[in-house]
């Protein structure tokens, strides 16, 4: 929650999370599915009860907030939440997150986020899952890369809004295909600190945002360009 806030204090527009789900069902935030390198904790996030990842120390004293926690307050403060849904993925064997898609939109809605929030998943199916569920939501599909015959091919099958392609298969072909398709791109992974070549390239291309570890970087970037 501290980097959250941090976030927001400094202007970033859109704070992008990851969410996975607890043994009892408890959408959570937090970046990978296992908890040793974020935390004091040891094993799989879906193997313990919210309770138990309660008490473990995410740094500097900091909690593994739920996403309703970070709701909440994204809905008191006006911040806007870009929201990755987490699947573990399939060579891991490990089962999948069943309904984490649902609840997640679920607590969102509930605190009132429609037009505040961009809900992306590597895994597509549960993109497309997100847009069943709640028709109106602004959905996007994620990949690592590959130039594709037809470069929209993942966001469509997903009735998705955007794609979120790694930054270094991006191209004026891509952004000008989605464009035309009503679709944004979000181009991820650019290298930190970042650099003036890459970020001119994207922007030359015509994405329609960027992620940085630190927003204040970026933003002074882009408005040089």
């Amino acid at each position: 929650m501290r980097s959250f806030r941090r976030a927001a204090e400094v202007g970033c527009d859109l704070i992008e999370l990851d969410v996975h789900q607890t043994r009892d069902d408890v959408p959570v935030v937090i970046h990978d599915d296992s908890l040793d390198r974020t935390t004091d904790g040891h094993g799989l996030v879906g193997e313990r009860t919210y309770a138990e990842l309660r008490g473990l120390d995410a740094g500097r004293g900091e909690r593994i907030p739920s996403l309703e926690e970070v709701v909440e307050w994204a809905a008191r403060s006006g911040a806007r939440l870009s929201v990755e849904i987490k699947q573990p993925t399939p060579a891991t064997g490990l089962p999948r997150y069943d309904g984490l898609a649902e609840r997640a939109v679920a607590v969102l809605r509930a605190a009132g986020m429609d037009g505040r929030c961009l809900i992306h998943s590597f895994d597509h199916p549960t993109a497309k899952r997100v847009r069943e569920v709640w028709p109106d939501a602004v959905t996007a599909v994620s990949y690592g890369g590959g130039t594709f015959i037809d470069p929209l091919v993942l966001g469509r099958a997903a009735d998705a809004s955007g794609i979120h392609p790694w930054w270094a298969w991006v191209s004026p072909e891509v952004c000008a295909a989605a464009h035309a398709a009503g679709m944004h791109v979000h181009a991820w992974g650019t290298s930190w600190p970042p650099r003036h070549q890459e970020i001119a390239l994207l922007v030359r291309a015509g994405v329609d945002s960027l992620d940085a570890n630190d927003p204040r970087t970026l933003r002074e970037m882009l408005e040089a360009l």
